[in-house]
């Protein structure tokens, strides 16, 4: 027996899982943070630019095992993409910082306090690094959208139209 539409649109709203998204958004952002360190670490110089690779990977990795296709997965990857971005910045330029004092990064985590992170955000991220973690936390949102086809879409939103959601424009 061939499922209704509205029956096939609700499967693809309980299909949702907001926790396997959070929890893959954590574990790309842990690992894209290593090599992130790793990479700064091998150079020694610092990339930028490697939090948007960041915010595609986290994106893709939402839409991959959380399913979403309302509005909370990619607002949800769009600040775990910002938070990853400042993460990975920070521990960067903590483990670069070590090697100029001969010391690892590891050594460091102990001497960290509140002055030293208003520093950092003020002088070393400061408004480049918000552009990044802004553009990487646009890309993690829009790569974290599930695509229909054509069929699960009308079956969607026949499902949304019975449960009086507001339709949600794209």
């Amino acid at each position: 027996m061939k499922p209704t539409s509205i029956e096939a649109g609700r499967a693809l709203h309980d299909e949702q899982s907001i926790k396997a998204g959070f929890f893959a958004a954590l574990v790309v952002a842990f690992l894209v943070n290593l090599i992130w360190v790793a990479t700064s670490m091998f150079f020694d110089r610092f990339f930028p630019w490697i939090s948007i690779i960041q915010g595609i990977i986290l994106g893709k990795s939402v839409r991959k095992y959380g399913y979403g296709i309302d509005w909370r997965l990619p607002l949800m990857s769009f600040f775990l993409a910002l938070f990853a971005s400042i993460s990975g910045s920070f521990i960067s330029a903590l483990f670069l910082t070590g090697r100029e004092f001969n010391t690892g990064g590891l050594v460091l985590i102990n001497e960290i306090s509140w002055h030293t992170v208003s520093t950092f955000m003020l002088n070393e991220y400061g408004i480049v690094g918000c552009i990044y973690g802004i553009f990487s936390g646009v890309l993690a949102a829009f790569y974290s959208l599930r695509e229909l086809n054509r069929d699960e879409a009308i079956a969607y939103r026949k499902f949304k139209k019975t449960i009086n959601i507001k339709e949600d424009r794209r």
